[in-house]
């Protein structure tokens, strides 16, 4: 066999390792942009490592109190704790005197862990994200 003939099977296995990379890549959880609230709910596995956006009320040490870090919450029954916020207006905003809707960002986060629980929300199932850090903006 010449060299001709390796290259061959070598760029025929490196276009297939590129259309799988692709695929990957395509993925809805690897589009940029809002995150549904309904996959989170569903396949939360899915997002793990994943860049994930959503819009919600933070506040620092959550809304009783019991979060070391910040709360994130959507009316659908996602949460994110995140451990710290950035950039720092953010903190100052956080952390001080907003109160509902002047709390509402745009949260981006990776989450490397999540929980589900009935005992949070009376009568609701809840997806709770852990997240080491998120950054937000103005949300809506």
């Amino acid at each position: 066999m010449n060299s001709t003939q390796q290259q061959v099977p070598t760029a025929g296995r490196t276009l297939a390792g590129l259309l799988v990379l692709g695929a990957l890549l395509l993925s809805p959880a690897a589009f940029a942009g809002s995150t549904d609230l309904q996959d989170l709910a569903k396949k939360p596995e899915s997002f793990l490592g994943q860049d994930v956006e959503i819009t919600g009320v933070c506040v620092k040490h959550g809304r009783k109190g019991d979060v070391l870090g910040y709360e994130c919450t959507t009316e659908e029954g996602i949460y994110v704790d995140a451990r710290d916020i950035e950039p720092e207006a953010a903190k100052e905003k956080l952390d001080g005197s907003c109160d509902g809707d002047s709390c509402r960002v745009t949260v981006h986060f990776v989450p490397h862990s999540y929980t589900t629980s009935s005992g949070v929300e009376p009568g609701k199932d809840v997806t709770i994200f852990n997240a080491k850090k998120a950054t937000v903006s103005s949300g809506n």
